[in-house]
């Protein structure tokens, strides 16, 4: 049990010496003071539990040093018994007027003077424990508060995965009711409503990882997709409880993604032309006196078809920045638009073998991905597997094929590059990490291609996977995007009819 402190105040040696050896047996830590000044000082350092102060005292006497106690907040409350020769009723008066909570005459009764001050100590016990409780009880009505209306999801979850505690935010993305206690795990809970991605970082819930975690809803008709950053923010070791935060990153995410594919978009589509405008004026610049006339009017043509390119590159940019996300489905595209794209894309980066190998099998829905976001996924892979090629001249095979079984078609495009080691696949979708060990900066780019084409891959609730070939050097990327669904088709065709 903690030690209670008490203050003796008396001016007179023998008294104190009597005080002390009166209350000796309790085991209290014993204080002594001679004048009011010096009794106040001692209070405001050491805040007894208790003040046996005696009325005639120098300096101050005991009637101004228990008003002035009193009148400081944090000593007000500690109990004064007033010691006094004076047995008049006025000076009994006066003391309680001054806030004593007991009043002794000498000569005392020593059991008397024991068992006031053995009541007063177990009282202020009390009233301390009280006060505890109460401030302890504030704090964690505030806490709850502060929790159950935050912007994030805050989850208690047991060595099992349960949930021991969600707040009202964490229930709302979970879909459970104000008072439904589930019993499946966590994980389990959250794989019905999200894509727990990327799934390496999932595999050893919840144990702490180097990777970043998320749940993913993807982008339907009618809502935009999600993003929820997933984060076992304690493990506590006394009672193995974790505690989760989920915080809502969709816009980061987002404004991320469109930054990139933007910036992509702009300097995909411009280079091209622009080398024709700049190129062809150059020549007609510095050799307009030497050129014959039907040689100028040729070089002139294709500088105008530049021109008339980079104008119509400019409208689709434009015409990008208007436009909705993939959920809204009115730039879907099918799988028989991808030869096309893969032609374009082949002569834009100056790559001689692109193979494509559609299934036979395939139909004509339409997919969940706008054509636009399709080819930036392409052009990313066909651009990387370039990039990372010992001699920047690779071959790369797409083969498309349908898994009838999760409605889907799966892309898959293999390099015959180099393999790259576990750590490497395991980190190669995040952001800002390049597979060129040192960033030495011999590779351009900053490492956020692969990270954008799995984010866009995600909010169309598709997957991505990646793995070295097992008959040569290469990687294998694999996409799989959903069928788009047939209320997504009719709003297509409704559009063209009009």
């Amino acid at each position: 049990m903690e030690q209670n402190t008490v203050l003796i105040v008396d001016d007179d040696e023998q008294m104190r010496a009597l005080l002390i050896e009166t209350i000796a047996p309790f085991n209290l830590r014993l204080l002594t003071a001679q004048r009011g000044d010096q009794a106040l000082q001692l209070a405001r350092q050491y805040h007894p539990d208790l003040i046996l102060l005696d009325v005639m005292i120098p300096d101050i006497d005991g009637f101004e040093v228990c008003r002035l106690l009193r009148d400081d907040p944090m000593l007000a409350q500690i109990p004064i018994v007033m010691i006094t020769a004076l047995n008049d009723r006025e000076a009994k008066i006066r003391g309680f007027e001054v806030g004593a909570d007991e009043f002794i005459t000498k000569p005392f009764d020593l059991g008397e003077l024991q068992a006031r001050v053995n009541t007063l100590l177990r009282l202020n016990r009390y009233r301390r424990l009280l006060q505890e409780q109460a401030r302890v009880n504030a704090e964690r009505a505030r806490f709850e508060w502060v929790v159950e209306t935050s912007d994030n999801a805050y989850l208690i979850l047991d060595q099992q995965d349960r949930i021991t505690y969600a707040n009202a935010r964490a229930r709302a993305y979970l879909g459970l009711t104000a008072d439904e206690q589930p019993s499946r795990p966590f994980c389990e809970l959250a794989a019905q409503r999200y894509q727990l991605a990327p799934s390496e970082a999932w595999e050893q819930w919840p144990v702490p990882t180097d990777l970043q975690r998320f749940l993913v809803h993807p982008e339907t008709l009618h809502s935009s997709e999600q993003w929820l950053k997933v984060e076992p923010a304690l493990i506590h070791p006394a009672d193995d409880q974790i505690v989760v935060i989920i915080r809502d990153v969709t816009q980061q995410i987002t404004v991320q993604r469109e930054m990139w594919t933007f910036h992509t978009a702009i300097s995909h589509k411009l280079r091209t032309p622009l080398v024709s405008i700049i190129g062809g004026l150059n020549i007609l610049h510095d050799n307009m006196d030497q050129l014959d006339r039907s040689i100028a009017r040729n070089i002139a043509a294709i500088a105008l078809s530049g021109a008339h390119r980079l104008q119509s590159e400019i409208d689709d940019i434009l015409l990008y920045v208007r436009s909705p996300g993939d959920a809204h489905y009115l730039d879907t595209c099918t799988v028989f638009e991808l030869p096309a794209m893969i032609a374009a894309i082949s002569q834009e980066l100056g790559m001689q073998t692109v193979s494509l190998n559609l299934d036979p099998a395939l139909d004509a829905r339409r997919l969940r991905i706008s054509r636009r976001s399709l080819e930036t996924i392409l052009r990313e892979l066909c651009e990387n597997a370039k990039k990372f090629h010992p001699q920047r001249n690779p071959a790369v095979m797409v083969r498309v094929d349908t898994d009838l079984v999760r409605d889907q078609v799966r892309l898959l495009v293999c390099d015959d590059g180099i393999h790259l080691p576990p750590e490497q696949l395991r980190k190669i979708w995040q952001p800002y990490y390049q597979a060129e060990r040192s960033f030495t900066g011999q590779v351009e780019g900053m490492g956020l291609g692969l990270a954008q084409v799995a984010r866009i891959v995600l909010a169309v609730g598709g997957s991505y996977q990646i793995h070295n070939r097992s008959d040569r050097p290469g990687i294998c990327v694999e996409i799989r995007i959903p069928f788009a669904e047939e209320q997504a088709r009719g709003v297509v065709i409704g559009a063209g009819e009009r």
